[in-house]
């Protein structure tokens, strides 16, 4: 089958809703992608069926059997494979003509995101590690739009940062961050080491996270649905301070301010001093309860 041909296939349902200017200005934007777990790789799914003609992809994790309950790329054949090096695979498989400018197998680091979201378009970030906030940075210095996404167990939240304009709310951000991580060095001055250390002083350690195959792939396709919006400038994209949040067992979606004064979870993430263990628990605990999962 010819490349017009194949293409003009998997874009005809698309084609009865978005015009071709709209279509085309989806398939010649240069997609950066961070993190290939649940969210991500249902989001990297998704975006290879618009015919997207170019990605970059970064995830230093390998496939291993826990990963089987949610990830739309881990099998029994993809077991200790890199994700990145998988997911790469999977958009060829789907849409042979795109192509793949790098492949980033390395956790984020100071050197590596330049490299990574210099000539891209827009950044989709659902890694987890601390770090990733270099992410964030380095979208802001390329004026390019970042979509970050993420479980909540029983629901996600996805929410859009658009550094291609001015935002007076991103200060904010810069002085949460600043309070957050008093003392330390700042995220741009550490290398490598130092970025790991970091990591593994924020990150939840050996208090594994609950996830439902369900929920990540939902956050997924809702990530999927706020970039193609704002590509397109359709709709109503959810841009910050504003985030969407999803709650699947209690049946909500609402739409919340990140800095809302009248939001107790606000102040406490704001202000509040943070304990890893009890954190994981007590959510954990407070998940099931909303869920109306008895405690044994």
């Amino acid at each position: 089958m010819k490349k017009e041909e194949y293409i003009s296939g998997m874009l005809e349902r698309t084609a009865l809703f978005y015009d071709e200017d709209a279509i085309e200005k989806i398939r010649n934007t240069v997609f950066a992608i961070s993190g290939f777990g649940g969210v991500g790789a249902i989001t990297a799914e998704l975006l290879a069926r618009w015919g997207i003609r170019r990605f970059r992809l970064l995830d230093m994790d390998v496939y291993e059997p826990s990963n089987l309950n949610r990830q739309l790329f881990a099998s029994s054949s993809t077991l200790g494979r890199y994700k990145a090096d998988v997911t790469a695979e999977r958009i060829k498989e789907i849409n042979p003509y795109a192509k793949i400018d790098m492949v980033v197998k390395d956790p984020v680091d100071n050197e590596n995101v330049n490299r990574f979201l210099d000539g891209a378009d827009i950044i989709i970030q659902t890694a987890d590690s601390p770090s990733c906030q270099l992410f964030y940075r380095a979208a802001k210095k390329y004026k390019i739009p970042a979509v970050n996404g993420f479980s909540t167990i029983i629901g996600c939240r996805v929410q859009i940062y658009d550094y291609r304009k001015p935002n007076k709310w991103f200060a904010l951000e810069t002085i949460r961050d600043k309070k957050k991580f008093k003392g330390r060095k700042d995220l741009a001055q550490m290398n490598k080491k130092e970025l790991s250390e970091f990591n593994a002083g924020f990150m939840h350690g050996s208090e594994t996270g609950a996830t439902l195959n369900f929920v990540t792939n939902i956050a997924g396709a809702m990530i999927v649905s706020e970039s193609i919006k704002l590509l397109t400038e359709t709709g109503k994209p959810c841009c910050f301070p504003d985030v969407i949040d999803l709650d699947l067992y209690n049946l909500k979606l609402s739409v919340k301010n990140t800095y809302s004064p009248f939001s107790l979870e606000n102040f406490k993430k704001v202000f509040g001093k943070w304990n890893k263990t009890r954190h994981f628990k007590s959510y954990l605990a407070k998940r099931k309860k909303d869920a109306g999962i008895k405690q044994g």
